[in-house]
């Protein structure tokens, strides 16, 4: 009797779990097959950037409105195609595209986000995102960034970190960008030749020779105890540069 109570048991179970499924399943290929009602623009956003907007994402989406997705079922429409037409956007770092149990097709965008505009003598200027990647200049929208200044110097033009020297400009930018100090007090720096650094203040008139892009944290305590101690004691206009390029030491010329 035991026995066939637990048979009995193993049996209701498993006729209840393949009743779920059969209704997993039913269900999802009505959802499948139910014509898409709207589309929903998400759009997340590092700050007040604006590079795109909801219109220019429907744009892609509907391929330059060649292939519209309004009352295509989910069976019809191919969500990774959908995604690259929209991550063909230069400042779209990713899509997700997905449908909502409402039946709406929603897009989840998520924005580059750019950490330099790059002023170079042999070229058009450029942004280089968080990344490292080569952003070009946005007619809708300007980011509030450093500029950097390349002095018979070039970069990688796809990505800034394929080269060694690239991975340490990158470290000392995104070191401004993470610290809010620097990042207002930091407007420009200027790449030369031999890769040597020179930086420009927002505030303060001394050049910062920073020398090459490498011992980043100390040269920017050193640059903190020059603001803090030396300028107070020895008075704002008192030195046009101070060079953090030598260990431990600090010159103020």
């Amino acid at each position: 009797m035991a026995l066939k109570r637990k048979v009995k048991k193993i049996f209701i179970v498993s006729g209840t779990v393949i009743a779920m499924l059969v209704l997993i399943a039913f269900t999802s290929k009505r959802t499948a097959e139910k014509p898409v009602n709207d589309v929903k623009v998400k759009i997340t956003r590092h700050g007040d950037e604006a590079f795109t907007d909801q219109m220019e994402v429907l744009n892609l989406l509907n391929a330059e409105a060649t292939d519209y997705v309004l009352g295509l079922s989910m069976e019809e429409l191919d969500l990774k195609v959908l995604e690259h037409r929209v991550e063909s956007h230069p400042f779209i770092k990713d899509a997700q595209v997905y449908k909502d149990i409402k039946g709406n097709l929603v897009v989840s965008v998520d924005q580059a986000k750019p950490i330099a505009r790059i002023f170079d003598q042999a070229g058009p200027d450029y942004y280089i995102d968080v990344d490292g990647y080569v952003l070009p200049i946005s007619s809708r929208y300007t980011a509030r960034v450093p500029i950097v200044q390349l002095d018979k110097f070039s970069l990688n033009d796809v990505n800034v970190n394929y080269t060694e020297y690239g991975e340490k400009l990158m470290g000392l930018l995104l070191f401004i960008q993470e610290d809010p100090f620097w990042k207002a007090q930091i407007a420009q720096v200027n790449i030369f030749e031999d890769g040597e650094i020179v930086m420009m203040p927002q505030v303060t008139k001394q050049d910062i020779a920073f020398g090459q892009p490498e011992n980043i944290v100390s040269k920017f305590k050193k640059l903190t105890l020059f603001y803090k101690d030396i300028l107070p004691n020895k008075g704002w206009n008192t030195y046009s540069s101070v060079n953090l390029k030598f260990k431990n030491q600090i010159i103020c010329e």
